[in-house]
């Protein structure tokens, strides 16, 4: 399968394309960056001849099966539109679309043309994440996901307001990864604060399967958090710091010296496991192609991410409200 790439920055060449590399049958066809710095890069690190600085440029002229997007996001939306009605596949690196709206577009005409779609959703298919799903099946009663990060700080993109950017390039990676684990959403409550440079919110989520999540997220920490605690309906509780190791503790089993508490279970994964395949790059990539082969749209669509937009719309008008209120107070 031969695949073009528009944007050849820091994700393409570090994850998104030696990921592509270690699959088999693939094949990089064709590059296209605006900066000539990058695409200096790819004539350096890829035998492709095909480099191009527009994309329109290179979807109309190369042969390829599929396109994957990973530029500044503020493109997505159109270069991804133009792909769908040239009639390429299309795989978008998160976020997708610069809008709820615009992602409605997105599915809509994908729909129509009937393509395969794909985000960048690589937490969905993480080690830690695959082996959480087979252990809660159907069990999940409660998790409470930490997520904190040192940035944004300021707007990012072409978005003028801090939080919608904080949602955009942060919260999506959380609320998808609860979404996918848990189902659909049934109800929405956020608290929190957003002054000046600092976020700071508990968003509490519950589902149509009955489990519910508190996801407490921040941009006010020194580094990456990604951390979470599940308890389950048979009284099991699962802990994962940064998705990689995970701990796992039972009522009633009997660990070493017939003690039954503080022990557990761990699980970590192997030292000779693909760095793509425990972060997930792996699996996303490999899902998406399965899916252009077999005709069929992929697990990671525009349309599995549209639940997660409904949530940071959600979460932003609640976020607005609560200011207003404030302001009012204050008046």
């Amino acid at each position: 399968m031969k695949l073009g790439f528009v944007g050849f920055g820091a994700q393409a060449q570090e994850n998104l394309v030696p990921c592509c590399q270690t699959l088999p049958d693939i094949e990089i066809a064709a590059v296209c960056d605006r900066h000539p710095a990058r695409r200096q890069d790819a004539m350096r690190i890829l035998e492709t001849r095909e480099i191009h600085s527009n994309p329109h440029e290179m979807i109309d002229r190369c042969n390829m099966d599929a396109l994957i997007v990973s530029c500044y996001p503020t493109d997505h939306y159109e270069i991804a539109t133009h792909a769908l009605e040239y009639g390429l596949p299309v795989f978008v690196e998160k976020p997708p679309a610069p809008s709820s709206t615009h992602l409605a577009k997105m599915i809509d005409l994908a729909r129509s043309r009937g393509l395969t779609t794909g985000v960048g959703m690589n937490f969905r298919y993480a080690s830690v994440t695959q082996r959480l799903k087979s252990l809660v099946e159907d069990q999940l009663s409660l998790i409470t996901l930490r997520h904190f990060c040192n940035k944004p700080t300021s707007p990012f993109w072409d978005h003028t307001c801090l939080l919608k950017s904080f949602l955009y390039s942060q919260s999506i990676h959380s609320l998808d990864f609860l979404i996918d684990l848990c189902g659909p959403v049934t109800h929405v409550s956020t608290i929190g604060e957003n002054t000046g440079t600092r976020i700071v919110m508990t968003i509490l989520l519950t589902f149509e399967s009955g489990a519910s999540a508190s996801l407490l997220t921040s941009n006010t920490c020194p580094h990456f958090v990604f951390d979470f605690d599940a308890i389950t309906l048979d009284r099991r509780h699962i802990t994962s710091s940064a998705l990689w190791s995970m701990h796992v503790s039972e009522v009633g089993k009997t660990y070493a010296q017939n003690e039954s508490k503080r022990w557990s279970d761990t699980w970590s994964p192997s030292p000779l496991d693909s760095g793509f395949t425990r972060s997930g790059y792996a699996g996303q990539i490999s899902e998406f192609v399965s899916a252009i082969r077999a005709k069929r749209d992929s697990t990671i669509s525009f349309a599995s991410v549209q639940p997660v937009y409904i949530c940071m719309d959600t979460i932003e008008e609640q976020m607005a409200n609560a200011a207003q209120k404030l302001t009012q107070r204050a008046s």
